[in-house]
């Protein structure tokens, strides 16, 4: 269901012309936090299919984990409470990713500005 919401909401933002940077799939996966076993709870790959299919950037998975939620309410981001962990590696490379797709979206708009050499 959430993909086909997503699907029209992509559709909408393309026909009002609202630029879109690309699709990230959230609660994508699980890691067992006792044995390391990845588990695709609410199925795998619906949100690149669909991206590849929109033909807009696939960005990256973030996994359902319950550290995101408890760094949340006391107000300390993981990405300042484990840095270094495997998790906070996850959201770098997808914010790096999200980077780069903002960078070539402003690379693509820039104004040419001419220069004069003196």
């Amino acid at each position: 269901v959430s993909t086909a919401d997503v699907g029209r909401a992509i559709q909408m933002f393309n026909t009002l012309k609202v630029p879109n940077l690309g699709l990230i799939e959230n609660m994508s996966y699980f890691i067992c936090p006792h044995c390391g076993q990845r588990e695709d709870i609410f199925g795998h790959g619906g949100a690149k299919a669909l991206a590849e299919r929109m033909k807009i950037p696939f960005l990256g998975e973030i996994p359902l984990d319950r550290k995101i939620r408890e760094g949340g309410g006391p107000g300390v981001p993981l990405m300042v409470s484990e840095p270094d962990s495997p998790l906070a590696s996850v959201y770098r490379e997808v914010a790096s990713q999200l980077a780069a797709q903002v960078s070539i979206r402003n690379f693509k708009q820039a104004s040419v500005i001419p220069l004069r050499t003196i």
